[in-house]
C-alpha cells in the first residue's frame, strides 16, 4: 500500500515508515523521504467508525428483532454512506513540517 506525503507530495510505502509517534486514532507517522510529520483528521476517523458500527448494530438488530424493518434499513444505508463519505475524505495531513526545509527535494 503507498501512501503520499502531503508535504513533499511523493509516494512511499507503509514498510518504509520507521519513525512513529502517539497511539490509536492520534497516530503520526514521519515521512520516510522528507522527515515531515504526518497524520488524520482524528473527527473524520471517529466517523468512519461510528458509521462502521452504526450500521453493523443496525443489520445486526434487523436481522434479530422483528418489525423494525422500517428503521433498520435507513440506518444501514446511512451507516454505509458516512463510511464512505469519511473514507473519502479522510487523507494524511501534515502535522509538523521537517525543521530543514532544504531537506525536500523538488
Amino acid at each position: 500500500m503507498l501512501l503520499q506525503c502531503a508535504f513533499c507530495h511523493k509516494s512511499f510505502s507503509v514498510a518504509k515508515v520507521t519513525q512513529t509517534r502517539g497511539k490509536g486514532i492520534g497516530a503520526q507517522i514521519q515521512c520516510p523521504k522528507c522527515q515531515a510529520w504526518l497524520g488524520r483528521h482524528k473527527s473524520l476517523t471517529v466517523g468512519k467508525i461510528a458509521g462502521f458500527y452504526i450500521a453493523a448494530f443496525a443489520g445486526v438488530a434487523g436481522y434479530f428483532m422483528d418489525n423494525v424493518m422500517h428503521i433498520v434499513t435507513p440506518t444501514i444505508i446511512l451507516g454505509v454512506i458516512l463510511v464512505g463519505v469519511m473514507h473519502i475524505m479522510d487523507h494524511l495531513i501534515l502535522i509538523e513540517a521537517p525543521e530543514d526545509a532544504s531537506s525536500q527535494d523538488v
